[in-house]
């Protein structure tokens, strides 16, 4: 790990760099050379910066802290791992831990019934979009938002696989939002990422509420899926 020291005199040289590269570009010398040397020195400078904040924040302890807490939250003590993630929360330089402290933070508060103290964690992310979209969605959905959850799930899922959880959370949304015939069939499309009691779940479902033609299809796939 690099001194205070050492950190302080990488950022100094490349600060250097860079105020050399701007004044050279503002005179109208080394033209293209000027550009990406200060690019390069202000790219330099803020990579510096983020590996100082992951330090600190690793020198106090914060991830293990992290790790406590996600335990606590495991084990179902959830108002002692939201003291502990606050703790973190608060203390955390970089913004890869304070997004991770502030996400367990509403899944915490989701867990006891604060859906809106929830959507406070996450708005205390300065960038738009910065929050996980799972989590954000449930938080939508939980405050009453679930086509607006459904938005960003869907969303997310066009941009990249979810993962099995966010999954069951897509097919939930369509079947409030939808109807049952359409979760049914996002069942049947996302097969692969689901294990078989999610699909008997799902199944179980759609017959106790009566849709016959909905559940049809997936009772078809299950002799499959129980013989993978």
């Amino acid at each position: 790990m690099a001194t205070l020291g050492e950190s302080k005199a990488s950022i100094a040289v490349a600060l250097l760099a860079f105020l050399v590269a701007g004044v050279s570009l503002w005179h109208g010398q080394a033209g293209l050379t000027a550009m990406v040397a200060t690019a390069c020195g202000f790219a330099l400078v803020i990579a510096r910066l983020r590996q100082d904040r992951e330090e600190e924040d690793a020198r106090r302890g914060l991830d293990e802290k992290l790790q406590y807490a996600r335990e606590l939250q495991q084990r179902g003590a959830l108002q002692e791992a939201l003291r502990v993630v606050h703790q973190v929360a608060d203390l955390a330089q970089s913004a890869k831990l304070q997004r991770a402290a502030l996400e367990l933070i509403a899944w915490c508060e989701l867990a006891v019934d604060r859906p809106e103290a929830a959507r406070d964690a996450l708005s205390c992310l300065r960038e738009a979009g910065a929050a996980d979209p799972y989590c954000q969605a449930a938080v939508e959905d939980a405050c009453g938002n679930s086509l607006w959850a459904l938005h960003i799930v869907e969303r997310e899922a066009r941009r990249r696989e979810l993962s099995r959880e966010a999954t069951l959370f897509r097919i939930d949304l369509y079947a409030r939002v939808r109807g049952l015939e359409a979760a049914c069939a996002l069942t049947l499309e996302q097969l692969g990422r689901l294990q078989l009691e999610d699909v008997e779940r799902v199944l179980r479902f759609a017959d106790s509420a009566g849709d016959s033609r909905a559940a049809s299809a997936l009772a078809h796939a299950l002799p499959q899926l129980r013989r993978a």
